[in-house]
């Protein structure tokens, strides 16, 4: 073989051997950020990026009223789902599988509707975590046109709690979390195609998001939604289908401890003071004289 020859074919070796580099640290790269906030991730049970896959589909305009004449001899709708219990014999029969959801107050009176495929969509998310180890609840948000009213994209989330060690991790915060990092924005509410800030395309002026849980937010989670603006809520499962034997995620206690003036809270073993000091409007004053963003 000739000296120009070895020539070429020792550089074109250095270019696949360039190339196979760069494929292995792309590669590398892309496995090194197979993260959800910070942590690792299974493809298998969660979605880091936002669902396009229902883009241009038609979002309901209103949710369908539950129309019941006789809630006494009401069957609500059950898709049979009832897993085979590893518990001992008496224990699954104390605790029965459930068939309709708990409601023995006048509280859901007036906003009972019929779900949806993202209701149904959130509540399959829920079980699929339960399957993998995590907590029973899940969400999904839905960002709407609001000039064509059509599905731009979704993002869903289940309870993380315990796979992060992480308390605040619910399917609805970390759903918002999700959706407001890949969006760029901090109000699901109102999106403006305006917005220097947002990172993912939309051909309508504005946009709204609305939320689908699994189960009734709980105070943390409902005062999220709020904080990130957004309007229209539906959830499956009561506070007291979460609260029943054998499942034991209350909410009610946290919403009355909410509603106590603070010294009535310490016969609850919480102690809450105000502090007085000389510093406590400094970030205040600088605040409403122009020194940031309004929210």
């Amino acid at each position: 073989m000739s000296t120009a020859k070895i020539f070429r074919w020792n550089f074109l070796m250095a270019i696949v051997a360039c190339l196979s580099c760069l494929v292995t640290t792309s590669t590398a790269t892309l496995a090194a950020d197979k993260k959800f906030f910070g942590n690792e991730y299974d493809p298998a049970k969660d979605q880091i990026t936002a669902y396009t896959d229902a883009a241009g589909e038609d979002y309901p305009n209103k949710p369908v009223p539950l129309k019941v004449k006789d809630m006494f001899s009401y069957l609500q709708p059950w898709d049979g789902y009832c897993n085979e219990s590893k518990l001992p014999e008496a224990d699954i029969k104390r605790l029965p599988c459930q068939t309709s959801n708990i409601k023995p107050t006048l509280k859901y009176h007036g906003v009972q509707v019929i779900g949806n495929k993202w209701m149904h969509r959130a509540c399959a998310e829920a079980l699929k975590s339960v399957q993998n180890g995590g907590g029973p609840f899940s969400t999904v948000i839905v960002q709407i046109d609001n000039e064509t009213n059509k599905v731009i994209r979704y993002w869903v989330s289940h309870n993380h709690v315990t796979e992060w060690v992480d308390p605040t991790a619910h399917g609805e915060t970390t759903a918002i979390r999700q959706a407001c990092r890949e969006l760029g924005v901090f109000n699901l509410g109102e999106i403006n195609k305006s917005n220097p800030n947002l990172k993912l395309p939309q051909t309508c002026a504005t946009s709204h998001c609305d939320l689908y849980t699994s189960a009734e937010p709980c105070p943390m989670c409902y005062s999220a939604t709020r904080w990130a603006h957004i309007d229209n809520i539906y959830f499956a499962a009561t506070v007291y289908d979460a609260a029943t034997q054998g499942v034991n995620f209350g909410d009610e206690p946290q919403y009355a401890e909410l509603s106590l003036n603070y010294e009535d809270r310490v016969r609850l073993g919480v102690n809450c003071y105000q502090c007085t000091t000389d510093n406590s409007l400094d970030a205040f004053n600088h605040f409403k004289r122009g020194g940031s963003i309004k929210y």
